[in-house]
């Protein structure tokens, strides 16, 4: 009887210690595309984009120095790549996506105790995202061959985009008490693309998608 009360009070006091909260992120962000060396040009700077969506939060243990946190974003953003090449005449192709990805980022999180009305986090872990829509232009030495073109449907000029992604992630940022309950989260993160996100008729030729933002959040 007494090892039931001990274990009661274990697990009674563990479900004090944990908090649940929910709120709402926006996050400007680049993107940047990683492509083999060898068949296209290195994009010369990042495009902007944005996202924003609803997060979940979970803490753990007492002090609550640890948590998972799982999130629903829609996330925009603009792609570009080009191509040069001599052979067997002079050409240059320029392809830019516009994209929407519906992520589901999944990350464990370290916290620091309140110091005065911050709290300091690191986070970590995976962020896969279904891509629900990537239209773009395609030129061919200066000359706009299609406007608009549906990326997802399409592999006209041998490129076309995938449906899936897996990107890990890594963050640092701060929680802003600003009542008992409501918190301010502004942080940093990256997001390091692993799956290959458009498909070409190279072999081995897979290109990747970077994203580093700024998140804003409000955790209640």
């Amino acid at each position: 009887m007494l090892r039931y009360l001990i274990i009661c009070l274990l697990l009674s006091g563990t479900l004090y210690a944990q908090q649940f909260r929910y709120g709402f992120t926006v996050a400007p962000k680049s993107t940047h595309l990683v492509l083999p060396a060898d068949l296209y040009d290195t994009p010369a700077l990042s495009f902007g984009g944005f996202e924003y969506g609803f997060l979940f939060d979970q803490t753990f243990g007492k002090g609550e120095h640890i948590g998972l946190q799982f999130g629903i974003n829609l996330n925009y953003g603009t792609v570009g790549m080009s191509q040069s090449s001599d052979k067997p005449t002079p050409s240059f192709k320029e392809w830019e996506v516009r994209t929407q990805y519906l992520e589901f980022p999944l990350l464990a999180r370290v916290r620091t105790g309140m110091i005065g009305k911050m709290i300091v986090y690191g986070e970590g872990g995976i962020s896969p995202s279904y891509c629900v829509r990537a239209r773009g232009d395609y030129t061919e030495n200066g000359i706009t061959h299609d406007t608009d073109l549906d990326y997802l449907a399409s592999d006209k000029n041998n490129i076309y985009t995938l449906r899936s992604n897996m990107s890990i992630q890594a963050g640092l940022g701060t929680e802003w008490a600003i009542t008992e309950t409501a918190y301010l989260v502004v942080g940093f993160f990256y997001r390091k693309g692993l799956s290959d996100v458009m498909a070409d008729n190279n072999e081995k030729s897979d290109i990747l998608l970077n994203q580093t933002g700024i998140r804003i959040a409000g955790l209640f």
